[in-house]
């Protein structure tokens, strides 16, 4: 596998993560949901919330990257 592809998949995944984490936030129903996976599996509660922490960290973070590259080359 290219490098360039595996880091590529890497911090797609946590931006997929962090996005997930958002809508934990906002949807009661995602929610409900998800702490019913982790009932089911208790052994990815701890992985699951880190990465939808982190990750969220990382889609605000790219979004504010982006918004001062766009605003600081007019």
């Amino acid at each position: 596998m290219d490098p360039r592809a595996a880091v590529g998949g890497f911090l797609w995944s946590w931006v997929i993560y962090g996005f997930k984490g958002l809508r934990y936030v906002v949807s009661a129903d995602y929610r409900a949901r998800v702490h019913a996976f982790w009932r089911l599996h208790p052994e990815r509660r701890a992985g699951g919330i880190r990465r939808m922490i982190l990750g969220a960290i990382l889609d605000v973070v790219t979004l504010v990257c982006v918004v001062l590259i766009v605003v600081y080359r007019r």
